[in-house]
């Protein structure tokens, strides 16, 4: 199962930290984790690459960790905030269908 948590600092999410593998099929074949990995990732990207907010990532086997650098400034924060929440959509919807498969829980750091 993948447990993912949503960081959230004064009500804005910051942040969130992905675990496991989701175990619908095997490797090469587990469309759930492959979704989740392709939505996580892209929004990852879009703030790193698009938006060049710092912030720390770090991805190993089966983890995805992310954070919000304290410096981003507010314009920053609000853009990547849209990335973080259209991702977390898209993580409610699989959820929502694979409740099996995938767990999202939502944090105050």
């Amino acid at each position: 199962m993948t447990r993912i948590t949503v960081l959230y600092k004064n009500g804005a999410i910051v942040g969130f930290d992905a675990e496991g593998h989701t175990g619908y099929a095997e490797h090469g074949q587990d469309i759930v984790c492959a979704a989740v990995s392709a939505i996580t990732q892209t929004a990852v990207n879009g703030i790193t690459e698009l938006l060049d907010c710092p912030c720390a990532a770090d991805v190993s086997d089966g983890e995805l960790h992310f954070m919000l650098d304290a410096s981003v400034i507010a314009e920053q924060l609000e853009k990547a905030e849209l990335l973080l929440k259209a991702m977390l959509l898209g993580l409610r919807s699989i959820e929502k269908e694979y409740s099996n498969y995938l767990k999202i829980k939502e944090r105050e750091v």
